[in-house]
């Protein structure tokens, strides 16, 4: 995804070093529609951030998955 569209959704961001990471709690939290690649998560002071290219669009696929096998609190 781009770093324009996640802006746009106002997905919290914060930029290091002149790269641009996007909170991934926040994701998790306000975007249902949104997925995240964990296998480039990083954590800077606790806080997992991820760059715009770990982060799509939820398919089809991905919803009826998530419908099948509900999360358990």
């Amino acid at each position: 995804m781009l770093s324009e569209q996640l802006k746009r959704k106002r997905v919290k961001n914060i930029t290091i070093d002149n790269i641009e990471y996007f909170d991934v709690q926040d994701i998790k939290d306000n975007h249902p529609d949104l997925k995240v690649d964990v296998s480039k998560i990083m954590y800077i002071k606790e806080t997992a951030l991820i760059k715009a290219e770990g982060v799509h669009n939820k398919t089809d696929f991905d919803k009826m998955i998530k419908q099948v096998f509900p999360k358990k609190d």
